[in-house]
Parts: C-alpha cells; sequence; structure tokens
C-alpha cells in the first residue's frame, strides 16, 4: 500500500507541476503575444504609415526644389578666360504674370582672378522690349578675404539681377550677360550661369 501510495502521489505531483508550467506558458503568451502575431498588426501598420509619410516628405522636397524653378543654365568658361564675345545666354517662357520672379547671375572664380570686384552688362529681351543694365559685384573684401562659398581654389557666388520683378506679358525670354572689365579675356573665371525662379 505505502508503495502504491508513493507512485500515485509522485504521479500527481508530476501532473500538478505539469499543469503549472501549461498555465504559466498560457499565462505569457497571452501577456506576450509572438512576434508574427505583432508583427502582423501593430508594427506593420506602424511601418505603411512611416512609408506613406517619407513618400510624402520626398514628394514635397522634390516639387518645392524642381518645379519653382523656370531656367537654371551653367557654362564652364574654356581656360577660365571670359571673353567679351562669350555671353552667358538663358531661355525662358513666363506662363504667370501674377507672381514675383527672381533672376540670378551666377559665378565661380578661382585664384587667379585679381580683382575684389566685377561688372557685368546684362541684356533682357522680349518680343517687344530690349533693356540692357550694367551691374557691379562685390566679390572681395577690403584685405582680400573672398566673399563667395567655397575654400582653396573655387569660390561660388549668386547675385540678384532682379529681386520680386513681375514680367509684363507671357511669352518667351532671353537674356544675354557679358563681362564688363577692361581685361579680354578675363582671367579667373571658372563658371558662368543665370537662374530664373
Amino acid at each position: 500500500m505505502n508503495k502504491e501510495q508513493g507512485t500515485r502521489n509522485k504521479e500527481q505531483g508530476a501532473r500538478s507541476k505539469k499543469s503549472k508550467a501549461l498555465q504559466v506558458r498560457r499565462a505569457m503568451q497571452h501577456a506576450c503575444p509572438p512576434l508574427d502575431r505583432v508583427g502582423g498588426g501593430f508594427l506593420t501598420s506602424l511601418f505603411s504609415k512611416l512609408q506613406v509619410v517619407t513618400f510624402f516628405c520626398l514628394l514635397f522636397t522634390f516639387s518645392s526644389c524642381n518645379f519653382n524653378t523656370v531656367v537654371d543654365t551653367n557654362q564652364s568658361i574654356e581656360d577660365n578666360q571670359w571673353l567679351y564675345a562669350n555671353v552667358a545666354k538663358a531661355e525662358f517662357e513666363i506662363k504667370d504674370v501674377t507672381k514675383p520672379y527672381q533672376v540670378n547671375f551666377k559665378l565661380r572664380i578661382n585664384t587667379e582672378y585679381r580683382y575684389s570686384n566685377l561688372f557685368v552688362l546684362a541684356t533682357l529681351k522680349d518680343a517687344k522690349t530690349r533693356k540692357k543694365t550694367r551691374y557691379q559685384f562685390k566679390l572681395a573684401k577690403e584685405d582680400g578675404t573672398w566673399l563667395g562659398k567655397g575654400s582653396g581654389d573655387l569660390y561660388t557666388y549668386s547675385f540678384p539681377l532682379l529681386k520680386n520683378h513681375r514680367f509684363a506679358d507671357t511669352g518667351k525670354y532671353h537674356i544675354e550677360i557679358e563681362q564688363n572689365m577692361r581685361d579680354n579675356p578675363l582671367l579667373g573665371i571658372s563658371d558662368v550661369g543665370i537662374e530664373v525662379k
């Protein structure tokens, strides 16, 4: 009898341990559901929302950068020697006369440039009119420090030719910019360009 009782007690103890382990396992499953269930719900939803937000941010950045610019040209100057005859040119079309535009002259120089300023002649033409304006741009401080962006041999500038300008008519326009210094060629000019935005 004692042996049988001992065997029964051992069997009951083993069953009790198994049932407790099973209860603990079930409780853990409710408290911490498997990752595939979580990923299929909350994490997947969160990831999808992040993808949508990222897409719209990129779309906004792309549209703000590209669609506000009407034209953006860049002309490399051969041997860094800008001749009078080597005119920077840009053609563009204005479709909306109600909004203001900005026209910029872009310039890149190297350390061969000998002056602290630059004179240019800018000619703006449309189907009816032609206007020529002389501009002076400051490139360096009195101590010789360049004011442009960059370091070493190259410095980049962007100078406004027209600010908050409203064109009189829709249609095609043409801009030409020529250097107006005494030197021909003018040494140390790497690139010139025109931007309308």
